[in-house]
């Protein structure tokens, strides 16, 4: 199995307005790999690839481009409604310097199991460059089985799956049905779920609360890494407790804007950059707020007992 590390779905600072700020794009990914992430995903859930234009998303991969090294790991979001457009956003992504496309089932329809893997089968052979699929079911209202992703994964240009299912045992199986392929990835994509699917042999993460405190996820997945059990389980204790938060806001403000207020207070706060918010977003309440800083306190405590 593929070791690919702690990737950051990365936000999509911008104006209001949807503008996007190129140069507070750059000063997120530098931030997030000076904490030492050893990927950036752009344009996933987390960075609002599907409100944004393709035209926008290539100009954030190539942003990107420009602050990264040769060991780090830039995927191109392609989700779309349709493959022509999934395809089309492969190519320019590979254009703009992604190395990995990455695509969930596309939206809006239903689609059985065949379909599906039609639709990735015919994306995988036209995409220049390698695919990690993406499986959200809450978003898209369709799971990809194991019997699938197993098949498609003998694809020569899929690269991997980032699992964000949040079923473990779902997961815990596709670790053992391909722990012999180290040209495979398995990414998990949920807080809670990260030290147990690392210990099983994932190929690392990729979560969107990273951005509240990005050195407490590098420690977490350098303390599993180097084998310091009681340390992985402290960390993982806390991002446990501040994620009970965060569901806790979610709860009460169901809205997909909840938590890109959340990311937005935790970025603010360290100066990293002035807004990922649009117009629609509204206003944050003073409750969610002061939960939002809360959560960041959370998530620092969780590392700092550790440190030495």
């Amino acid at each position: 199995m593929k070791d690919l590390g702690p990737i950051v779905p990365i936000v999509t600072p911008c104006q209001r307005s949807g503008e996007i700020d190129l140069e507070g794009f750059k000063a997120v990914c530098k931030e997030m790999l000076l904490a030492g992430c050893k990927g950036i995903f752009v344009g996933g859930s987390t960075g609002r690839g599907p409100w944004f234009s393709l035209e926008d998303r290539v100009r954030l991969c190539r942003a990107a481009v420009d602050c990264i090294g040769k060991d780090i790991l830039l995927l191109g979001g392609c989700t779309a409604l349709g493959l022509p457009e999934m395809i089309e956003s492969a190519r320019m992504m590979a254009d703009a310097g992604a190395r990995a496309a990455v695509a969930t089932v596309p939206g809006y329809f239903r689609y059985d199991q065949d379909e599906i893997e039609s639709i990735f089968l015919k994306f995988a052979d036209a995409s220049p460059i390698p695919v990690v699929i993406y499986d959200i079911p809450e978003f898209t209202n369709s799971q990809i089985t194991n019997t699938l992703l197993l098949k498609l994964a003998n694809h020569s240009n899929i690269l991997g799956l980032k699992d964000s299912s949040a079923d473990l045992p779902r997961f815990e199986l596709l670790l053992e049905a391909l722990h012999g392929r180290p040209d495979f990835a398995l990414l998990q994509g949920k807080e809670k779920l990260i030290t147990e699917s690392l210990r099983r042999g994932a190929s690392g993460f990729i979560v969107s609360v990273i951005h509240l405190a990005p050195e407490t996820f590098v420690g977490l997945y350098r303390a599993i890494r180097s084998g310091q059990e009681e340390k992985a389980n402290s960390i993982q204790a806390g991002v446990d407790r501040m994620m009970d938060l965060v569901f806790e806001c979610l709860h009460d403000r169901p809205e997909s804007s909840t938590l890109f207020h959340l990311l937005d207070v935790a970025l603010r706060q360290r100066g990293t950059c002035e807004n990922i918010l649009l117009d629609h977003d509204g206003e944050a309440p003073a409750w969610l707020i002061e939960k939002a800083h809360r959560a960041v306190e959370m998530c620092n405590t969780a590392l700092k007992p550790m440190q030495v």
